[in-house]
């Protein structure tokens, strides 16, 4: 028995050793391939990211420009703003003009554009009201010779200035069209005071 048991034994090692063989190259071939998936995962994963911060730039890059965009927007609006404000500021400050400097501005306008008629001038009931006690004296004065103007006694809706009318023509002289007709210069003018 003892050279049975001897060959049981040697067939028991010889397998052990077999098995253990067979564990070393499945462990070194799981090894491997563990490696391999690892550099592709590696490989794969660089290449996400890369995309990733691509992507990331981009978005970055789009956000910039639309906060530029939007910062230019603001800041034109306030400046538009802030000229609107100037220019009725400065409506109000003629409107609010002592009387007799705001009368004599009126001369100027009227000797500008009186026509060589007889025609009739109209005012707001706030200028009306105002009107210097020498103002039809001074108007007289201020025409152009043809010329030839009455104070009417009715009163026009407006701010300011003055409305004249001639036989079915008028002349609209009202600080509100006068501002209206010289809006692009005046903004203009504003822009380059206030942003210059």
């Amino acid at each position: 028995m003892a050279g049975l048991d001897k060959i049981l034994e040697d067939i028991r090692s010889e397998s052990a050793k077999e098995v253990a063989s067979v564990q070393r190259a499945a462990k070194a071939e799981y090894d491997a391939q563990m490696e391999q998936a690892r550099k592709e995962a590696d490989v794969q994963a660089k290449r996400i990211l890369d995309r990733a911060k691509l992507q990331a730039q981009d978005l970055i890059a789009r956000a910039d420009s639309t906060a530029a965009l939007e910062g230019r927007r603001m800041l034109l609006n306030a400046k538009q703003e802030l000229i609107q404000d100037v220019i009725a500021q400065a409506k109000k400050a003629f409107c609010s003009l002592p009387a007799d400097q705001y009368f004599a501005l009126i001369l100027k306008l009227v000797r500008k554009n009186a026509l060589l008629q007889d025609g009739e001038i109209c005012f707001s009931r706030h200028d009306f009201e105002r009107l210097p006690k020498d103002f039809a004296a001074k108007l007289v004065a201020a025409l152009p010779e043809g010329a030839a103007l009455n104070v009417s006694k009715k009163d026009v809706k407006m701010e300011g200035g003055f409305i004249l009318k001639y036989d079915g023509l008028e002349q609209n002289l009202s600080v509100e069209e006068i501002f209206e007709e010289k809006q692009d210069q005046m903004i203009d003018a504003a822009g380059k005071v206030l942003f210059s």
